[in-house]
């Protein structure tokens, strides 16, 4: 009796020492571009031992979808970009309950246009097609996206006052066929450059083109300024905004979840140098102990117990 009484006592002297032991974080990771399950591979490759590990669910609809896994506790965090979950909390207030676990890497927006426009000029007295240099140029016209790029074409034409018609093309690839077919005047993807939709596009074809000061100003509490350069789809770099790339998750009541957010979030500033060195060049633009845009990071409690 005395030997398992030793015994059980030395368990519970580990999983004090170990908080994190044998405990997992269930993430949603969907994107257009691959972006955010790429990344949380190389996290998983660095951070997962057998006494914690990081479990990818796979869920449908990009950032919204991994917003909408959250919320319904499919998942314990969500990779999404900063705006879609503004978009949502300013909608419902409840959503501010949901919190910053890590911030990562700005996700800039691009703004697609063809160079010969297949898109009449506005007004009852104009005539030809119209041509676009910038998203300022838009307004009246109308914006294809897909995913969480919705979110973010609704903030720039509400908030940003950009004038234009937002239309859902349910996926990244539905997007670019609307613009080819003059159905949309301009298609925004939203994600770390380079997006590979994007850089394997013909260079005859398309072009990237800048937000635009006016619309830019009006949103500058929500994004921040980003250059993006393309070889043959921009004449160098041009300027646009940037949601933050996010893991989103929620305060949680027991013990054995609180203590996978810790392992991750110190996992993650532990290893960053390692990531920067030798894995995605996006990990390279994130800044160590960056609490993001959202003003609501996580404050995780402190490991309880005495060893």
């Amino acid at each position: 009796m005395k030997s398992l009484k030793a015994v059980l006592g030395l368990l519970a002297l580990l999983f004090v020492i170990s908080p994190a032991f044998g405990q997992q974080l269930k993430v949603a990771d969907d994107s257009s571009s691959g972006t955010y399950k790429k990344m949380l591979g190389e996290v998983i490759g660095v951070c997962s031992t057998d006494e914690f590990s990081i479990t990818e669910v796979p869920v449908s609809g990009g950032a919204v979808g991994n917003l909408d896994a959250l919320v319904n506790n499919k998942v314990d965090a969500a990779f999404m970009h900063s705006d879609v979950f503004l978009f949502n909390s300013q909608a419902d207030p409840s959503y501010n309950r949901f919190k910053t676990l890590v911030a990562l890497w700005p996700e800039p927006i691009h703004v697609l246009a063809l160079r010969v426009s297949k898109t009449s000029k506005s007004g009852t007295f104009s005539f030809g097609k119209a041509e676009f240099n910038s998203l300022s140029d838009l307004q009246g016209y109308t914006v294809g996206a897909a995913g969480g790029g919705v979110l973010t074409s609704k903030i720039l034409t509400g908030q940003g006052q950009g004038g234009f018609s937002v239309v859902d093309e349910g996926s990244g690839a539905n997007v670019l066929k609307a613009l080819d077919n003059g159905d949309i005047a301009a298609a925004i993807f939203v994600g770390a450059a380079p997006l590979p939709n994007i850089e394997t596009l013909d260079k005859t074809k398309y072009k990237l083109i800048p937000i635009g000061e006016r619309i830019a100003q009006n949103v500058s509490n929500v994004y921040r300024v980003a250059k993006i350069a393309y070889p043959g789809l921009t004449n160098g770099p041009i300027t646009t905004l940037a949601p933050l790339a996010t893991l989103v998750t929620k305060p949680f009541q027991t013990p054995a979840k609180v203590n996978a957010q810790r392992a991750l979030r110190g996992c993650f500033t532990s290893h960053l140098p390692e990531l920067q060195d030798s894995y995605s060049p996006n990990w390279q633009l994130v800044t160590p102990n960056d609490q993001g845009v959202l003003n609501n990071y996580l404050d995780i409690p402190a490991p309880t117990g005495k060893r």
